[in-house]
């Protein structure tokens, strides 16, 4: 290390010398600098390419590549007591509805009279409510999807009429009976209801016969709730009947339940002259998911028809969509490839930011990094292979909508559009649209795996043109010496490591040639000091 003597001897400002000496000297590491700047410039702008790219692909995935979504059907109904919508029906298919005798409908039942007095508030305990004994119930509850789920709950004295109700609903467990239930304080009667629809399981009904002690009157009886033990007798208690349920195929056996709730119904309805009954109001027929909104009495009347139909609005939104979305991206990448490059403005050296303010080097850089993507043929490439894509015939079942301009949609012949789609003719769209609406679909997603669409095509491209470039300047989270941006970026840096050592060196050898100057002084000052002192003497 040599020792730095700032020009005592001298009066020199070596310091200051020294530091415009090395200005010079750092004009190649300045300008490696720039260099690693520019390539990390360019490797967002190409990483920015293919998250476009990434959406534009999302984008025809969502929206283009699904039947069920792009050629969207819907069912007309010629009667508001039924509506409908397509699962598997066929476009045209139709279906009829000859009658709707019986919506489906939950059962209820209520608490007995007088068993909690009218005017009760909630909060009041089991044990002050004269009559009502505590106990565990044993369930067997209708759901929604048609099965039957086992529910056990316990009442005790300190529970409160609330208390009682949240656990009719939401059981022990909190994740619920299948019961809806309520207590109405006026009455000081307890409601529960099913919250599924529908008659449930059949059984018999056994009625005592009052005439003949030991026999009983049977009859069909449908169950959504049934009690298969209470302890205590708790919802007899309240007051709630029920009915005593036999096995409906030996209906002189042991008692299998008490039916609680026992006049919930199945729809009935007569579809294409075949009667059938359903648990709910929607279910699935024949490709239809049918939807029963009220009864209705067919007798001399046409049958309500149910038809498919393609939804063509939607079908025109979702090609206007693409043909937008196709159109931003292509604009996009045009202006990349066609962006000035400012040679005037170079990347900022951190000396240079300290003199500026902010917004100043923002300005520079906006400007500076103008162009990092101009005349890019990667860049060139993906919208050269998209404007193939888009405009090749496509090989379905239809010749007649085999391309684009068949269905309207053309090139803006305008140069500074850069091979823009527009729809030219909505009309003709819409036609093409009711006229086939599957060979509309086929054009855009094709009619198998060797017969590809211009979405299956553009996105075959859009993945090759991400690959290509992930080459070239890697994804968010790739190392460096895995793409040819990054390779450059890591030799970038071992120069510029190489330069700093060597800048190091530079600076010692101006600190010792100036320290030996300043020594040579300072010898011939004190030599002529020396001289001068004899002279006087």
């Amino acid at each position: 290390m040599v020792t730095r003597i700032g020009g005592l001897a001298s009066g020199m400002d070596i310091d200051s010398m020294v530091e415009k000496l090395m200005q010079a000297e750092k004009a190649p590491l300045n300008k490696l600098h720039q260099n690693k700047q520019k390539y990390e410039w360019q490797r967002d702008a190409y990483r920015d390419v293919n998250k476009q790219l990434k959406t534009f692909d999302e984008y025809i995935q969502k929206n283009m590549m699904y039947k069920k979504d792009f050629a969207k059907k819907t069912v007309v109904s010629s009667n508001s007591a039924v509506s409908a919508i397509p699962t598997s029906a066929q476009n045209g298919q139709t279906l009829n509805i000859d009658n709707v005798e019986r919506i489906a409908r939950a059962g209820n039942t209520k608490s007995g009279d007088g068993k909690i007095a009218a005017g009760t508030e909630g909060t009041k305990k089991i044990s002050e409510i004269t009559g009502i004994t505590p106990g565990t119930v044993e369930m067997s509850v209708l759901q929604t999807d048609g099965t039957y789920k086992d529910v056990s709950l316990t009442f005790s004295a300190n529970d409160s009429i609330d208390e009682v109700i949240s656990k009719l609903k939401n059981g022990e467990d909190g994740k619920g009976t299948g019961l809806n239930a309520f207590y109405d304080k006026a009455s000081g009667k307890i409601s529960l209801s099913t919250r599924a629809t529908g008659a449930g399981e059949a059984y018999r009904a056994a009625t005592p016969d009052d005439a003949n002690p030991g026999d009983y009157t049977f009859t069909p009886v449908s169950a959504s709730v049934v009690v298969k033990s209470d302890s205590n007798d708790f919802f007899g208690s309240l007051g709630f009947a029920t009915k005593d349920l036999r096995d409906p195929a030996n209906q002189e056996g042991a008692s299998v339940g008490k039916g609680l709730i026992t006049n919930g119904e199945n729809a009935k309805l007569t579809v294409n002259g075949m009667e059938i009954e359903r648990q709910t109001n929607t279910f699935e027929v024949d490709g239809f998911s049918v939807t029963l909104n009220n009864t209705f009495n067919g007798t001399g009347v046409q049958p309500i028809s149910l038809t498919t139909k393609t939804d063509t609005d939607n079908m025109m939104e979702k090609i206007k969509g693409f043909v937008e979305a196709y159109n931003g991206l292509i604009e996009s990448l045009n202006s990349k490839t066609k962006e000035k490059k400012n040679r005037d403005f170079a990347p900022l050296t951190d000396e240079q930011k300290k003199d500026m303010e902010e917004k100043e080097i923002e300005a520079w850089e906006e400007k500076a990094k103008s162009g990092m993507l101009r005349s890019d043929q990667l860049v060139q490439g993906v919208l050269r292979n998209m404007r193939n894509d888009m405009y090749s015939k496509t090989s379905g079942s239809s010749t007649e909508f085999d391309m684009l301009y068949k269905l309207g949609i053309q090139t803006s012949d305008k140069t500074a559009d850069n091979g823009k789609l527009i729809i030219k003719d909505e009309d003709k769209l819409r036609a093409a649209i009711e006229k086939d609406p599957d060979a509309v679909y086929e054009l855009f997603t094709g009619s198998s795996v060797e017969n590809p669409g211009i979405a299956d095509r553009i996105k075959k491209s859009i993945k090759e043109s991400t690959i290509a470039i992930e080459k070239k300047a890697g994804k968010a989270d790739s190392v460096n010496n895995t793409f040819n941006l990054g390779l450059r970026l890591n030799e970038t840096e071992d120069r510029i490591t190489n330069w700093k050592r060597k800048l190091a060196d530079i600076e010692e050898r101006y600190w010792k040639q100036f320290g030996a100057m300043e020594s040579a002084i300072n010898k011939a000052n004190q030599q002529s000091a020396s001289l001068f002192s004899g002279q006087t003497q």
